[in-house]
């Protein structure tokens, strides 16, 4: 723990990667500053850094620029104070989880709102119907990324309203300039790809021969009776089947031997007096460790800006993309080809041993005949064809002194067109005599937000600004569905299901989202500033009462504008703000738009007749969430703005939070339904550092960091004795008031009995007693979530000339993960699957009385409930990552003479390292489990997806 305390206190010099000193000598430099941290908010309505009274951060175009990654949400993993990121796989197009200053709602996504000028994408909801997950932002090319600002704090939030209470992402695309000449940029990115972090050590086939032999030397011992090793060994493979010749590793089966990503970019920027315009187009190329698999993106981008007169301006973005992906299935499915490394045993081999190259499909082990993985992946298919257009216009007018209106029209349209295959001669497709699923899925958001403000400058003391605006928002899905089995030809195409069809589906859904906001800003000499917003948001998802009235108020001292401030200080200003803002946890993914109503489905068969079935209690009574958000903020910078810092502490507390209420008995087959039932309770502080060490001559060094700490609590519930185990999480986590959101809570681990090698817990909390007998043993609370309690982040860049040198670490600490078949990979014998060395090596035998594992005995010989769920499965999921490392060289106007403006050539390494403190921790502690959908209580579950990836590049980048 010290050694954590210690890390924690350096972290407070960690890095957020968003910031560049608004405070420097050179007006130049000041006004491009200001430019990069300036957010356009809805409505036109500007966050300008110069007043700042919220807490939101920005992130440079930099750091998205030719990145090995497929989405844009995994850059913003540790350069961001209070914004934790994971994922749920290495697997590009994979739905993310990334929260801000903890999570506020027990249902739902925790995601943040993205907007992408102007446009409200939502929260990366989940489309797909036949991929295991989709992640829509894995749709924007980084590449044509200006900047991205997260708001934090009602007082930069609120303008969102109800879909803001998360936090917002907001993204600027890049533009032209007026009065410039056109600009080109070709660049390039070619990367290799390896696994992160996996340290589970899996058995050969000796090492599982002899595993199996010393669970019947141990069942033997049990009864009193002396077995040598190797009659036990040879009795095994006997029993299960083996050749005698093969030692097979599935994983490298079902892996090509590299995974490689190549991106290619270009771009056209100018402008002339009145028009400014810039397109560009990128082509990403994934081609991921599993067979077959891969991703695919084709992006086009377009900005046009055009001045029709000095008081009117016209904008258009406009961004396309389309996304080629073979992918497959993951977490528990039985097809999932990382599963491969336990459920197949390394002495069963992928090929028939008789040299006819035909798939070996059925001596694979008890349970597993015709899953041959390799077989599934060459010849079985799950794949998606992803179409994404997100575009909007906008035009701002000052139509008198003083006044100006502003409109901004928005779309965004997500088609998928997905596709997967059963051959008819293996796995799930030999059971269907083959089978297609074909599925179409459109997603059409649009949203239009009109506002008329006043802008004056009095006696050049009082900046008044006033906004007032209406904003509506309509999001439409559409699915269609069709799929057939027991094919005539084992062909991808629904033409050759024969009859009876299987039943087709569809959905149409819709919901709508009405606004009216408000907005005064008032500055005082440059010193004194105030806001205050309010609005009013209607939902079509709820209750009887849609509507609810939100708002926030701010204020900051510019303490640095004052007559006493000492010169000292370049910066020193005082900030605070608090406001109420709502929230529909539930709003940004499809299946619970009607949750409201009671809903009935036809044609359920009762007897010999046709029925009709209530499907959805419904809730007319839900009504918003409400996000009560406090903060107080401190901005300094010192030493003419080479040492700055700022300081975060807030309260967020969630009133009314929408959860699953259970029905009476006498309800029937209906479950649950949502109602308002609690309150949670996010507390913590932020703190952000930027230093220029050295800035003089040719060598100049920069720092900057941040570092956070959240503490996420479940403060009441309307039931106190409520107490809910997360199914997803082998129901070792729970909720319950006044206890941590998603807190462990199972079976405390005792250790192995010395004399026998029987598995031992804790009967309760007070460790007095134990039992081999887990079902004698209470649950006890953990105090650990797998929501870090701190996280941090350290950038530091050295620039010599034109060499540039920049290493990045990340840091999560105080929280726990755990595997989610654990237990089946190290069953003690209770399993004949493939095992980690651990079985074998430290496993209790009668001369390794010290072992960390119980005795292994096979199949009903094993005492089950020494594996099942307990801490013996947690670990710290504690840990610093390296990041990003790059070294670049840029030639400068060294080639002018040939037409070059610049070029520079670069070397980047991303995830390259990994330091944990548990060395018990065998998987990537970042990693994630899409088996809760889009909730948070898939975070920290390892359950068997694509791993995090390692990457290696060699980039280029030509300007003229």
């Amino acid at each position: 723990m010290n050694v954590k305390l210690r890390l924690l206190s350096v972290g407070v010099l960690f890095f957020t990667g968003q910031a560049l000193m608004a405070q420097k000598k050179n007006s130049d430099t000041t006004t491009k500053t200001k430019e990069i941290e300036e957010v356009v908010l809805v409505g036109g309505i500007k966050l300008d850094p110069a007043v700042k009274l919220g807490s939101y951060s920005v992130v440079s175009k930099a750091n998205f620029e030719s990145t090995p990654v497929a989405s844009i949400d995994e850059v913003l993993n540790g350069r961001v104070a209070g914004l934790v990121f994971s994922t749920n796989g290495g697997d590009p197009g994979s739905t993310n989880l990334i929260t801000i200053r903890g999570v506020g709602s027990l249902i739902g996504t925790p995601n943040p709102l993205y907007v992408i000028d102007g446009v409200v994408v939502g929260k990366g909801s989940d489309n797909a119907q036949v991929m295991e997950s989709w992640n829509p932002l894995a749709s924007i090319d980084p590449n044509a990324i200006e900047k991205v600002a997260v708001l934090k704090d009602a007082s930069a939030t609120a303008l969102y309203g109800a879909r803001g209470a998360n936090g917002v992402i907001v993204v600027t695309t890049k533009r032209g300039k007026y009065n410039q000449k056109t600009r080109f940029n070709l660049s390039s990115d070619m990367s290799v790809q390896d696994i992160a972090y996996d340290k589970q050590n899996y058995m050969n086939a000796s090492e599982y021969l002899r595993w199996g032999g010393l669970t019947y030397v141990n069942r033997d011992y049990r009864n009193g009776i002396t077995t040598d090793m190797q009659t036990a060994i040879d009795k095994f493979a006997t029993d299960n089947n083996y050749d005698g010749v093969t030692d097979q590793s599935w994983q490298d089966a079902v892996q090509r031997k590299t995974s490689t990503v190549n991106t290619y970019n270009f771009s056209a920027t100018g402008g002339g007096e009145n028009t400014s315009f810039r397109l560009g187009g990128s082509y990403y190329q994934n081609e991921p460790l599993v067979l077959k698999s891969k991703f695919d993106r084709l992006s086009l981008n377009a900005a046009v800006d055009h001045k029709i007169s000095d008081k009117f301006n016209l904008a258009f973005n406009a961004n396309f993309t389309n996304v080629e992906r073979r992918t497959y299935s993951d977490g528990g499915a039985y097809r999932n080809p990382w599963l491969t490394n336990w459920y197949i045993a390394p002495i069963y081999p992928v090929y028939n041993i008789d040299g006819s190259g035909t798939y070996n499909q059925t001596n694979l082990g008890n349970g597993n005949d015709n899953f041959n993985p390799v077989a599934i992946q060459n010849m079985d298919m799950m794949m998606g064809s992803i179409k994404t257009f997100v575009s909007s216009v906008s035009g701002d007018w000052q139509f008198a002194k003083g006044f100006y209106a502003n409109s901004l029209f928005g779309v965004q349209y997500q088609a998928l067109d997905e596709k997967e295959f059963w051959h008819p001669s293996i796995g799930d497709g030999l059971t269907y005599g083959g089978y297609v699923l074909d599925t179409r899925t459109s997603a059409f958001d649009w949203n239009w937000n009109n506002s008329i403000s006043y802008k004056r400058v009095l006696a050049e003391k009082h900046d008044i600004q006033a906004y007032v605006g209406m904003e509506y928002q309509e999001h439409k899905y559409y699915v269609l569905g069709a799929q057939g089995d027991k094919l005539s030809s084992p062909l991808p195409y629904l033409t050759f299901a024969t009859q009876p069809f299987l039943a087709s589906f569809s959905t149409r859904e819709k919901w709508t989202q009405i606004s009216y906001f408000s907005r005064l800003n008032y500055t005082f000499d440059s010193k004194y500033s105030f806001s205050g917003q309010i609005r009013r948001d209607g939902n079509s998802t709820l209750g009887d009462s849609k509507f609810g009235n939100f708002w926030s108020v701010a204020g900051s001292w510019n303490v640095k504008n004052e007559n006493f401030a000492p010169d000292f200080f370049s910066q020193l200003s005082i900030r605070a703000n608090y406001g109420e803002i709502g929230n529909i946890p539930y709003a940004d993914q499809w299946g619970s738009t009607y949750n409201s109503y009671a809903l009935i489905s036809p044609a359920y068969a009762y007897a010999a007749e046709t029925a009709t079935n209530i499907t959805q209690a419904g809730n007319r009574n839900l009504v918003w969430e409400v996000s009560k958000q406090a903060n107080i903020g401190l901005d300094v910078a010192i030493l003419d703005g080479n040492l700055g810092a700022t300081v975060d502490v807030y309260n967020r507390k969630t009133v009314d939070a929408i959860w699953q209420r259970q029905t009476a008995q006498s309800a029937g087959a209906l479950d649950s339904y949502l109602a308002n039932v609690g309150t949670i309770l996010n507390k913590g502080v932020e703190v952000t550092l930027n230093a220029r060490p050295f800035t003089k001559g040719d060598f100049k060094w920069f720092l900057d960091g941040n570092f956070a700490y959240n503490k996420n609590t479940i403060e009441s519930l309307n039931d106190p004795t409520e107490l809910t185990l997360s199914g997803t999480a082998n129901s070792m986590r729970a909720t319950a008031e006044g206890h941590l959101l998603g807190e462990y809570y199972t079976y405390d681990w005792a250790g192995v009995d010395p004399s026998n090698g029987d598995g031992l817990f804790w009967t309760d909390a007070s460790h007095t007693a134990t039992t081999n007998n887990r079902a004698s043993a209470q649950r006890v609370w953990q105090g650990k979530s797998p929501f870090p309690k701190y996280t941090a982040g350290l950038k530091s860049e050295f620039r010599y000339k034109n060499v540039s040198l920049s290493v990045f670490f990340t840091g999560q600490f105080e929280y726990s993960v755990h595997n989610r078949w654990q237990n089946y990979i190290l069953g003690d014998g209770s399993a004949n699957n493939n095992q980690i060395t651990d079985a074998l090596y430290d496993s209790w035998t009668p001369t390794n009385t010290t072992a960390s594992n119980p005795i292994q005995l096979p199949g009903s010989f094993n005492p089950v409930n020494a594996s099942g769920p307990s801490t013996r499965w947690m670990r710290d999921g504690d840990h610093i990552r390296l990041k990003e490392v790059k070294l670049a060289y840029s030639f400068g106007n060294v080639l002018k003479d040939a037409g070059i403006e610049n070029l520079t050539l670069y070397l980047r390494g991303f995830n390259l390292w990994l330091y944990t403190f548990d060395k018990s921790l065998t998987f990537d502690p970042e990693a994630n489990s899409n088996a809760a959908g889009a909730s948070w209580q898939g975070k920290g579950l390892y359950d068997y997806t694509s791993p995090i990836m390692r990457s290696l590049s060699f980039g280029v980048s030509l300007d003229f």
